[in-house]
């Protein structure tokens, strides 16, 4: 039998470390030649038991653990065992064989035994474990893992689990330790986004490394250090999950442990989780790095991941233009039961309880583009229209149809990544778009403010993002949407940003900046839409 006893030790950098240690990493068998009333068929039989040693538990190809614990290792039916004879030949074993402990007559999964019918195995024989359908001098790390159920590892053996040993003694009476020789992650992402958590699901996991991490490996020797696979070599491994909640604000194993197999070595690496909504039917992938990660022989790190922190909530930043502060759109009218109906997200949906008639949330009906103070409310941060023309003209609008936000508890993605003004090249940067100070002195009230400068681009949009040298000089701003008269539109599709600047031509009318996959310009329409209030970045 196989103890492998795994020590959860805290690590340093990005989660937990469970270590095996040289005492405890090791499977028991012994070995016992046949006797008289054994059958013919049979030479060896390896019987393995459960150890008394509670910081022990059997091993082999499934595998799960709690942070703070041990690994719960068991047998499975398809276990098998390679023992090497005295001829330099490996033989392999039956698949290991269980029986009942009574009382109760339950199957003890942590003791087998293991025959061979061929073979003579004299003294101190090599054992190797490969996983399954491996020979004994070859072993498979598959660069495609995928995982049922969370907290499980009974893929372990067919992702790649494997270990070796020397047995001792002769005579017909072994006992080995077998040291396992793969490496193993258990990634255990969280949400802390109360409202999102409920409506996201992991969907894979993809682990890209800076140099091999998984492919077919020489085995002859017992281990995998220090070596690069002979075919197959992939930096990438894939692992499918079967829609994991991501519902817990702090790390739960049995919520969502997600584990891999992988080679040793100490690697750079870049973490992808994708995750879906399946309500907005969106799925995007979140991206995280961590260098010089260690990954030992026979030990198990966890790898903690706070998957959307960082990403943009548009939730309560919708306002009709310079409606009072703090008095958005869905104010106190934006949830049902504790939670966002889904009506807020889906466009052509109609949420009840937007402000049909004045109220707090009702905008600004002040009348009058020069006036020097044109907004006065929510509204009196964002660039004015003279400013905001700066950025059709000047912007380099990139669309980025991947990025990922949040609206009102669900999932989103698409934008445009903006240059800030600071970046923008112009005359006079500390002042609007002409070089003129706006409350000195505003004269535009049409679409196209100045001959040779214009407030509408057509594109489409370039998709070429912003390289990392680039992207200091840039800004995101979300594909939000807009609300008019309680229907929703646009959302993922177009963003709808309000001016500090109303028409002087229409008491009705504010400016605005819109924008979608192809298109940017600054135009004006009615005050009463749910328009976003956002920073527009210097």
């Amino acid at each position: 039998m196989k103890k492998y006893a795994i020590q959860i030790l805290k690590a340093v950098f990005l989660g937990m470390s469970m270590v095996a240690c040289s005492n405890e990493r090791r499977d028991d068998v012994t070995f016992q030649s046949t006797t008289p009333n054994e059958t013919s068929s049979v030479v060896a039989t390896f019987s393995g038991a459960q150890p008394l040693d509670s910081l022990a538990t059997a091993t082999r190809t499934t595998a799960t653990h709690v942070r703070g614990g041990i690994a719960n290792v068991s047998w499975e039916t398809t276990d098998k065992v390679w023992v090497k004879a005295t001829d330099g030949q490996f033989h392999l074993s039956n698949a290991a064989q269980f029986h009942p402990v009574t009382p109760p007559a339950t199957i003890n999964m942590k003791q087998a035994n293991f025959t061979l019918a061929t073979g003579d195995y004299g003294f101190n024989p090599v054992v190797h474990y490969t996983g399954h359908n491996n020979p004994a001098d070859r072993v498979t790390i598959a660069a495609a893992q995928s995982q049922a159920v969370p907290n499980d590892f009974s893929h372990l053996a067919q992702a790649g689990d494997c270990g070796s040993a020397t047995a001792i003694g002769g005579g017909g009476d072994f006992h080995f330790t077998l040291n396992h020789k793969a490496s193993y992650l258990c990634f255990v992402p969280r949400c802390t986004n109360v409202d999102l958590g409920p409506n996201i699901f992991l969907q894979k996991i993809t682990l890209t490394a800076n140099k091999p991490i998984a492919g077919t490996y020489d085995f002859t020797d017992g281990t995998l250090d220090g070596k690069l696979p002979l075919s197959a070599s992939s930096n990438t491994i894939t692992l499918t999950v079967n829609n994991f909640s991501l519902n817990t604000t702090t790390e739960s194993l049995p919520t969502n442990a997600a584990y891999m197999v992988l080679a040793p070595g100490t690697y750079n690496f870049t973490i992808s989780y994708t995750i879906k909504d399946p309500v907005t039917n969106v799925e995007g992938t979140i991206v995280k790095t961590v260098n010089s990660f260690r990954c030992a022989a026979g030990e198990i790190r966890d790898m903690r991941a706070h998957l959307v922190q960082g990403l943009i909530d548009v939730s309560g930043t919708y306002f009709m233009w310079d409606a009072a502060d703090g008095q958005n759109y869905w104010l106190n009218h934006d949830r049902v039961g504790g939670k966002y109906p889904a009506t807020l997200v889906l466009n052509g949906s109609r949420t009840g309880n937007w402000a049909a008639t004045p109220d707090n949330r009702w905008y600004n009906t002040g009348y009058g583009y020069k006036v020097a103070t044109n907004a006065t409310r929510s509204a009196r941060n964002q660039p004015n229209v003279n400013l905001m023309c700066h950025f059709p003209e000047f912007g380099s609008a990139r669309w980025d149809g991947n990025k990922l936000w949040i609206i009102y508890g669900h999932l989103q993605k698409g934008g445009i990544w903006i240059k800030r003004r600071t970046a923008l090249g112009a005359a006079n940067k500390s002042t609007d778009y002409w070089g003129e100070d706006f409350t000195n002195n505003g004269s535009i009230d049409t679409y196209a403010p100045l001959v040779n400068h214009r407030s509408d681009f057509t594109g489409p949009l370039s998709r070429v993002l912003p390289t990392a040298s680039e992207l200091p000089y840039y800004f995101f701003l979300p594909a939000s949407g807009y609300y008019l008269d309680g229907l929703t539109y646009d959302v993922g599709i177009g963003g709808h940003y309000w001016t500090s600047s109303g028409s002087s031509s229409n008491a009705s009318n504010a400016y605005y900046i819109y924008f979608n996959d192809h298109a940017i310009h600054v135009r004006q329409y009615l005050r009463r839409i749910g328009s976003r209030i956002a920073t527009f970045e210097n």
